[in-house]
């Protein structure tokens, strides 16, 4: 199955793990569980949000499409049974109730990085990268200016997504912003 088929079910990682935490989804088909938890011990990397944070801005920022491509190859290489079976994880309840910010910072950016490299087109505002049309952009950098707090890591400047959630400045982003 071609990454753009799996996308659909990627894209809906988040409504399962609310629905996860709410105990509304029940478990289905087994995973590896040994992959399955090297999988989320991996996720909650806050570091490594940072990092692909940086790469894809970089990427974004040059116009370098081929280097987006192969990161989001490599993602797909190492978290893509991951990110695209969530709906058929066991245990889904007890994954999502025992995942942080860190890991929802790393989900986000690893979409992001898929969702750009499969042709949808980023903005750049004011020197941060977003997506119109979605709010994976600010997902991501709210929960990873929550995973920063929480990992008491470094907080550079934010590179992809609207800060509107933290600072509650939310003209930079016409998904957030509230119709006058």
């Amino acid at each position: 199955m071609s990454r753009l088929q799996k996308l659909p079910r990627v894209r809906s990682f988040f409504f399962h793990v609310v629905l996860a935490s709410f105990g509304l989804v029940s478990p289905a088909k087994a995973m590896d569980e040994a992959r399955l938890r090297a999988a989320v011990a991996s996720l909650g990397d806050g570091a490594e949000a940072q990092r692909l944070e940086a790469k894809v801005a970089d990427f974004v920022k040059s116009g370098d499409q081929a280097g987006l491509t192969q990161l989001a190859e490599q993602i797909e290489l190492k978290d893509g049974d991951f990110l695209a079976g969530l709906d058929t994880l066991p245990n889904l309840q007890k994954i999502g109730l025992s995942m942080g910010p860190c890991h929802h910072a790393n989900i986000a950016i690893r979409l992001i990085a898929m969702l750009i490299s499969d042709g949808t087109q980023p903005v750049i505002r004011g020197g941060v990268i977003m997506i119109d049309g979605t709010e994976i952009d600010s997902t991501f950098a709210e929960t990873m200016h929550r995973c920063e707090l929480i990992a008491r890591l470094p907080k550079p400047a934010r590179q992809i997504g609207s800060s509107c959630a933290m600072t509650g400045d939310c003209g930079g982003d016409p998904d957030l912003t509230t119709p006058q």
